[in-house]
């Protein structure tokens, strides 16, 4: 009888995993663009150069490539160069217009260069069209970046 109670006990842990495993996954899911370690920073391996380089390897293997160009991008746009980013972001946009963290880069970095605010919030609304359960924290995030400037009329449609 003594087994039967230790089986028990084991259902109750697994039942208690799969359900934590289940609300892990739709957090990832639904904020993953936001996590540290979907991005380049979050990989202390890949950062300045060592980026850089990796993008240009990209690059050389697939000149048309979104990971490729966004990759670049994201290396340049972290060394400041925010022209030389844009036009990779913008070649990343002709072929993968539904990546979220492209979206969201692009965005940032419309939002740095100074880009006229319809611009940016173009591009936000678009992000919120693709991935609707990230509109609270996207249109936070840019509602705090761009210093109050950008407004979002979202507020009453649900």
């Amino acid at each position: 009888m003594r087994y039967l109670h230790s089986l028990k006990l084991l259902l109750v842990v697994a039942a208690v995993g799969i359900v934590l495993a289940f609300f892990e996954r739709q957090r990832t899911v639904e904020y993953g663009h936001l996590l540290e370690r979907t991005y380049a920073r979050g990989q202390p391996q890949l950062k300045g150069t060592s980026l850089q380089e990796l993008a240009q390897v990209l690059l050389e293997l697939y000149p048309e490539g979104a990971e490729a160009n966004l990759l670049m991008g994201t290396a340049l746009a972290d060394e400041g160069r925010l022209e030389e980013a844009r036009a990779h972001l913008e070649k990343a946009m002709e072929v993968d217009r539904r990546n979220l963290q492209l979206l969201f880069l692009y965005a940032r970095l419309l939002l740095d260069m100074g880009e006229d605010m319809e611009k940016v919030q173009a591009v936000v609304e678009e992000l919120n069209r693709y991935f609707p359960r990230s509109r609270e924290k996207v249109e936070q995030y840019f509602g705090e970046a761009s210093k109050g400037k950008m407004r979002f009329g979202g507020d009453d449609l649900y």
